[in-house]
C-alpha cells in the first residue's frame, strides 16, 4: 500500500478532527465532524479493536471520505462494556452535542452489543447493530464457544439489556440467519416496538465485509447516514447478493449438501463470476 493510501482522507471546510470528548479509565470518545452537526453516528467496534491513541477510531476514515460526522468509541478491555462507566460516556456523548443533533449508534459484534446497549442513555434515535451477541457468559449462552479467553479475564456479566432497550427509539440487527450463533444471539434479544432485523443471508459473522464485497458499501453508508429505511437496505443487499463470493460459497454449499434443485443456479452463477473455488469443488456433482 502506497503513502498516499495511507493518509487520512481531507476533511470538509469547517470540520474538527479527533477531538477528545469523554476520556475514562475504560473508555475514550472522539469526535469529528462540523461544530453544529445535524446528524451523528457513534461508531463501536469489535472486541479486538486497539485502545491506541494514535490510531484513528474504526470506521473513522471511511466516514471521514464520505462527509458522516462521527464519534469513534475506542474501549481498554475486552468486556462488551460490562462496567457502569460505560453510561457516563454515553451520557457525556450527548451532552458535549446538546439536544440537537440526532444520533446514530452503530457497531458490529461487541460493538453491535454496545450500540444496542448505549442507544438509551445518549438518547440516539436509531442503534443499527451487526451480528451483535446477547451475553458471552457461558452459563447463561452455552452455544457461544468464541470468546472463552475474554469472559476468563471479565469480572462477571452486570448489564441486562432489557432494562436498556425501549420503546422510544428504533433498533435494527443485521444478522446472518444461518450463522447458528449469531442466530441464537439475535433471537435472545429483546424485541422492543421499533424493534426489525435486516437479514444478511450467507454473510456469516462477516456482513460489512459481504456488503461490500457485493458492491452495496454506498446502500450501507446511506443506512448509517438515515437516507434509506431498513427495507431499503434488505433490498440492496439482496440485489448484490450474485457479487459476493461469501454469499453464493455459504448457499451454494447449503443447496448442494441437500441436493436441492436450486444448487445448479449457483453452479452457474461461480461460473459467471469465476469463482474457481466453487467450481472445483462442485464440478463432481455435474460430470
Amino acid at each position: 500500500m502506497g503513502e498516499a493510501e495511507m493518509q487520512s482522507p481531507a476533511l470538509p471546510d469547517g470540520w474538527v478532527s479527533r477531538v477528545t470528548i469523554y476520556d475514562g479509565p475504560r473508555l475514550r470518545l472522539e469526535y469529528t465532524g462540523p461544530a453544529d452537526p445535524a446528524r451523528v453516528l457513534v461508531a463501536f467496534p469489535p472486541f479486538d479493536y486497539p485502545f491506541h491513541v494514535d490510531q484513528g477510531g474504526w470506521g473513522a476514515k471511511s466516514f471521514s471520505k464520505r462527509g458522516i460526522a462521527h464519534v469513534c468509541v475506542f474501549h481498554r478491555d475486552e468486556d462488551w462494556h460490562q462496567h457502569a462507566g460505560f453510561f457516563d460516556a454515553m451520557r457525556a456523548c450527548r451532552a458535549y452535542f446538546g439536544a440537537a443533533p440526532d444520533l446514530t449508534a452503530y457497531g458490529f459484534s461487541m460493538g453491535g452489543y454496545g450500540a444496542l446497549l448505549g442507544a438509551q442513555a445518549m438518547d440516539a434515535s436509531r442503534a443499527i447493530a451487526l451480528s451483535p451477541q446477547s451475553s458471552i457468559d457461558p452459563n447463561v449462552v452455552g452455544f457461544e464457544r468464541r470468546y472463552h479467553e475474554q469472559w476468563g479475564k471479565m469480572n462477571g456479566w452486570c448489564h441486562d439489556l432489557r432494562e436498556h432497550l425501549d420503546d422510544e427509539r428504533l433498533y435494527v440487527v443485521m444478522v446472518d440467519p444461518l450463522h447458528g450463533q449469531d442466530k441464537k444471539h439475535e433471537a435472545r434479544l429483546p424485541k422492543p416496538a421499533h424493534y426489525s432485523r435486516v437479514l444478511l443471508h450467507g454473510a456469516g459473522h462477516a456482513g460489512i465485509q459481504t456488503i461490500v464485497d457485493m458492491g452495496q458499501s454506498a446502500a450501507l453508508f446511506d443506512f448509517l447516514r438515515g437516507d434509506i429505511t431498513p427495507r431499503g437496505m434488505r433490498r440492496a443487499y439482496r440485489k448484490g447478493r450474485r457479487e459476493a463470493f461469501r454469499y453464493v460459497r455459504k448457499m451454494g454449499n447449503l443447496l448442494h449438501q441437500r441436493q436441492r434443485p436450486a444448487a445448479r443456479m449457483f453452479y452457474v452463477i461461480a461460473q459467471e463470476k469465476g469463482f474457481g473455488r466453487l467450481l472445483k469443488k462442485w464440478n463432481p456433482l455435474y460430470e
